[in-house]
C-alpha cells in the first residue's frame, strides 16, 4: 500500500498550532510534523492495524494530519476544531488521524494515560464480545482503547502494516 505524506511543516506554523488545543507534543511527534506533515494510506484507502481488544482483532488506519493540507479532511486543525471538544473530559489530548470510519486516533501528552489511543466515536465496537478499553466513554462518546504507548511506536506500526504490500510515495496531501 502506497503512504501519501504531505509538506514539511515549518516549525514557527506547528506550535502555535498546539498552543491553540492546549497540547504539548512530544518531540517524535513534533519531528514527525516538521520531517511528513501527515501521512495518508493509498489504495486501498486503508489498513488495518493490530489490536487485540476488539473482537477482530485489529482497527482500521486512514491517515495521520498534517497542517495547511489541501484537504481538509486531513488537516489537524479542521479536525480538532470540529470534534475535539467531544473528549473535553480529557487533557492533553489531541486527534492525530482516523479511520476510513469517522473514528479516531487520539495523542494523550500527560498524567497517567500518554499514548496514542484508538476512539471508537461511531460505537464501531459497542456490541463486541471483546471490549478491552482503557478509558470509558462519557456522555456517550465512545470508548478509547490504547494501541501504542507512544507516538513512535504507533507510527513503526503504521509502516509496518501500510508498507507489507508496496512502495511508499511522497506528495502533498
Amino acid at each position: 500500500m502506497p503512504l501519501s505524506y504531505g509538506k514539511p511543516a515549518a516549525k514557527n506554523a506547528i506550535l502555535p498550532l498546539l498552543t491553540t488545543f492546549s497540547f504539548s507534543a512530544p518531540e517524535a511527534y513534533l519531528d514527525f510534523l516538521q520531517l511528513k506533515n501527515g501521512l495518508a494510506v493509498k489504495s486501498p484507502d486503508y489498513c488495518n492495524l493490530p489490536y487485540h481488544g476488539v473482537e477482530r482483532g485489529e482497527v482500521a488506519f486512514s491517515a495521520l494530519f498534517g497542517i495547511d493540507t489541501r484537504n481538509k479532511y486531513y488537516d489537524l486543525k479542521y479536525n480538532n476544531d470540529e470534534f475535539l471538544e467531544e473528549l473535553d473530559f480529557l487533557s492533553g489530548a489531541l486527534l492525530i488521524g482516523d479511520d476510513p470510519g469517522g473514528n479516531f486516533f487520539v495523542l494523550i501528552n500527560g498524567g497517567n494515560r500518554e499514548g496514542v489511543y484508538y476512539w471508537d466515536r461511531t460505537h464501531l465496537h459497542c456490541e463486541d464480545d471483546i471490549q478491552q478499553f482503557d478509558i470509558a466513554e462519557q456522555q456517550e462518546c465512545g470508548n478509547l482503547y490504547k494501541v501504542a504507548p507512544d507516538f513512535t511506536i504507533f507510527y513503526q506500526m503504521i509502516l509496518q502494516h501500510a508498507c507489507t504490500q508496496g512502495e511508499i510515495c511522497l506528495d502533498d496531501l
